[in-house]
């Protein structure tokens, strides 16, 4: 029985690893791609800090949070893809 369980769960499984695969290389791809603004958003912000303006600086802050947010999302989102891989592929049981 938990073999054929095992057959009928393989590819979800193998679709579910595919994805969370899919979804980790993104991630990283666009942590490089988002380094680079944040970077500039960042050498702003100490610029304005410079020059004392003050509603500036606030605009560049809350961009800079936003791509912080961005890039926690999506890691808690590869996160929990690949638990659920792992969830779906421990469904079958042990290999025994």
């Amino acid at each position: 029985m938990k073999f054929m369980v095992k057959v009928l769960l393989l590819p979800l499984v193998l679709l579910s690893a595919f994805f969370a695969l899919m979804l980790k290389w993104t991630l990283h791809l666009s942590a490089f791609i988002l380094a680079l603004p944040m970077l500039y958003i960042f050498g702003c912000g100490l610029y304005t800090l410079y020059c004392h303006e003050w509603t500036k600086f606030l605009i560049l802050l809350v961009a800079e949070f936003g791509c912080f947010v961005l890039i926690f999302a999506g890691t808690a989102i590869v996160e929990a893809a690949e638990w659920f891989s792992g969830w779906l592929a421990g469904l079958g049981g042990a290999n025994e």
